[in-house]
């Protein structure tokens, strides 16, 4: 298979062309992937600031409030951040930026109100749960490809969210289901996280995450499930070396020794066949991972859309 162009290379050759020019062709490579202003990051510090003593000053107005009363200060809460996310999106760069964390303001205020009502309406918690975990990840998936970030944090917090409460409906007491949800919702995110959305970093090291705690959920179950860890990893760390993403590699290398270790300690008895098992896996791992970090780092992805 033939190697993908790096951008340097795709640089030299629009230079070679004509196209541009060999500064500003430095320029291009130099440039950071984004970049905030001292004045965009204070106004988030401030804004969180603030929002944490309006969520204070709110605790202690409705401390004797009416969950009724709760409930209805919260829509009211997400309406308005909806309505300043929608009037900010038209806007510049940074108010673009500030609209979809708003955005998430919104969803967060309307699931906390959303969550009040059906719990009173007496529903069990499980079903709670699936239905907003699955009302954000669709909202996600929507909105994935036209944002920057909020499309993404939404949809990977929500698919995340349903797998856990759709397992707890199902069994909660099943060890190796639960895995096995949390496994096949971080496996989808890493593949959504391979695709031209907004944030793919987001999705890849959220999904990679929970294919490591699945894994090692279903790993940990049973005798027979040990080596889960240690396919789940081996094939993260494959797709990872096709897309060198670092988070996926670093992932499936850790995922691969910790399933490696839970097996040798299950299924071999001798203390030093233990550790000399352990130690080449170690530097087997090692090796690899190390060959294909210096390519992920070293071949930026052209074209690729980011926060």
């Amino acid at each position: 298979m033939e190697q993908d162009k790096t951008q340097r290379q795709l640089l030299d050759d629009l230079v070679a062309r004509g196209i541009l020019s060999a500064d500003q062709a430095d320029n291009i490579e130099d440039a950071p992937r984004w970049s905030f202003s001292v004045r965009e990051l204070v106004t988030y510090l401030a804004s969180l600031i603030i929002a944490v003593g309006v969520i204070r000053l709110l605790v202690l107005a409705f401390d004797d409030a009416s969950v009724g009363t709760i409930a209805t200060a919260l829509y009211i809460v997400a309406v308005a951040a909806g309505v300043a996310s929608w009037k900010l999106s038209s806007g510049s760069e940074i108010m673009q930026r500030f609209s979809e964390v708003l955005e998430l303001g919104a969803m967060g205020a309307a699931a906390g109100a959303t969550g009040i009502v059906l719990d009173q309406a007496d529903m069990k918690s499980e079903w709670i749960g699936v239905l907003l975990t699955g009302a954000a990840a669709v909202w996600g998936v929507l909105r994935c490809t036209r944002s920057r970030f909020s499309g993404t944090a939404a949809m990977s917090v929500g698919t995340i969210g349903f797998s856990i409460a759709l397992s707890a409906l199902i069994n909660s007491d099943s060890q190796i289901l639960g895995g096995t949800f949390m496994l096949v919702a971080g496996a989808s995110l890493v593949v959504v996280g391979t695709q031209r959305i907004g944030a793919q970093q987001i999705a890849r090291a959220a999904g990679s995450l929970f294919v490591i705690i699945g894994s090692m959920n279903i790993g940990s179950a049973e005798d027979w499930s040990r080596p889960a860890p240690i396919i789940a990893g081996a094939i993260l760390f494959a797709a990872g070396t096709v897309v060198l993403a670092p988070e996926m590699l670093v992932a499936g290398a850790f995922c691969v020794v910790a399933g490696v270790v839970m097996t040798v300690m299950e299924w071999i008895n001798n203390d030093m066949a233990q550790g000399l098992v352990i130690i080449a896996t170690g530097l087997v791992v090692l090796g690899v991972l190390s060959a294909q970090m210096r390519r992920a780092v070293n071949r930026p992805t052209p074209g690729a859309r980011v926060a």
